[in-house]
């Protein structure tokens, strides 16, 4: 027989499931897009993950260090495999649970129930949620964490005191979180939530060590820059504007506040220090509903002669999203061009190399460049032995060559050492 706090829990959660069901909606045509764009989205991340190596940055994180994402990693490797798939896949279904919350968000705070398909492409395309999505990077799970809290919001028009709680211990990006927070209640007269978050946000510094100190620097434009890459220039000048327009329309709910507060924290931050983009600029994101609705807002209320303006803006700003999201994911292609390195070389030939020495069946090797070494490891190759790999220069037939789209970007030989 189950005791009575146990069947405190089991009724609060029948409650709670009887009056989520009253709101629940019926599946329809907009839901099987949607998931034809999700579905697309992660075809297209697992494609990247089969051109791609292990990093040494992620290959240091993944033997070494104990945190979160490398935890997550170590675990689905250690359960599918020592294989690229293994390794990134987890990350892959944090980016389909966002997903699934911009749409959520978009289908209750926009309009119509089109529009949120296309806030869910937008955010499918943005190149920093694809680098978060590919690589092992804790971005993906602090958008998450922001999404959840801002759908709560939207949805129940509640505050999930819970998620919040959770989130001091996850990420130092969290006090961004608890700071919005704190304005949003403090615009609403929530004293106890202004009281509650005040002391999630101090743990939080506490726990995480995090240095707001310093003195002035040159990082302010370099951060810019960051930001504009991640979220591609121009809609990130559209999105800046937007903030302000919700800002200034009183725009009353979490996303507005996160969105502005992580912004003006990060840039403020980068005053003085370098800041780590992986922990702040993700949280911004969360704001792009509200960009979506200013532009369907600012069409709608005109005649349909007077649109074409504001439909050739943003034209642009969605072809030049296009062009680097199609620049990340067919970035080989520049080798059809050149055999130099591109923006993503950091991501290649270890696979290949570690393929090419198996075919000879050979597990263990000498190299002279350690970050090559790490990242072999993770393949199987481990470091000793009476064999040396030695690079020698591109176009030299070797041992090993690594060919992308017809270029010799690499050449290797294998010699004894004794």
């Amino acid at each position: 027989m189950a005791s009575p706090p146990f069947q405190n829990i089991a009724l609060y959660l029948k409650i709670w499931l009887n009056q989520h069901s009253q709101t629940k909606r019926s599946f329809d045509i907009v839901d099987i897009f949607f998931l034809l764009i999700a579905l697309s989205s992660v075809a297209l991340q697992f494609m990247m993950i089969g051109q791609i190596s292990i990093s040494y940055k992620e290959a240091y994180g993944f033997f070494y260090e104990k945190s979160f994402v490398f935890d997550l990693a170590r675990l689905s490797v250690e359960i599918f495999g020592h294989n690229d798939y293994a390794l990134r896949a987890p990350f892959v279904g944090i980016h389909f649970l966002n997903m699934l919350l911009v749409y959520a968000i978009g289908r209750n705070y926009l309009k119509k129930p089109t529009d949120s398909l296309f806030l869910t492409l937008i955010y499918a395309m943005l190149p920093g949620v694809n680098f978060s999505s590919i690589l092992l990077m804790k971005s993906g799970l602090i958008i998450l964490i922001s999404l959840w809290i801002c759908y709560i919001n939207i949805r129940y028009k509640k505050i999930p005191y819970i998620a919040l709680f959770l989130s001091v211990f996850i990420d130092s990006s969290s006090s961004v979180l608890f700071l919005a927070v704190v304005f949003y209640a403090i615009k609403n007269k929530m004293p106890k939530t202004i009281m509650y978050c005040l002391g999630g946000f101090a743990i939080n510094m506490y726990l995480f060590d995090i240095d707001i100190g310093g003195r002035p620097q040159g990082h302010f434009l370099d951060m810019l820059g960051e930001m504009a890459m991640l979220f591609s220039p121009f809609l990130f000048i559209y999105y800046n504007y937007t903030l302000y327009w919700a800002i200034t329309k009183h725009q009353n709910n979490l996303m507005t506040y996160i969105g502005v507060t992580s912004l003006m924290f990060t840039l403020l931050l980068s005053i003085r220090q370098s800041i780590d983009a992986e922990i702040f600029i993700p949280m911004s994101a969360v704001g792009l509903p509200i960009m979506i609705k200013s532009f369907f807002n600012d069409m709608r209320i005109r005649l349909p002669r007077f649109r074409t303006h504001y439909r050739v803006r943003f034209f642009v700003v969605f072809a030049v999203l296009f062009l680097e999201t199609f620049c990340l994911f067919a970035n080989k292609w520049s080798y059809v061009l050149s055999a130099k390195d591109n923006f993503a070389s950091n991501y290649y030939i270890a696979k290949e190399i570690a393929q090419g020495l198996k075919a000879y069946g050979i597990k263990a090797i000498t190299l002279k460049d350690e970050r090559l070494a790490l990242r072999l490891r993770f393949y199987g190759i481990q470091t000793g032995g009476d064999l040396r790999l030695i690079k020698i220069p591109n176009g030299t037939k070797g041992d090993i060559g690594i060919k992308y789209m017809g270029r010799n970007i690499r050449s290797y030989n294998i010699i004894k050492t004794k």
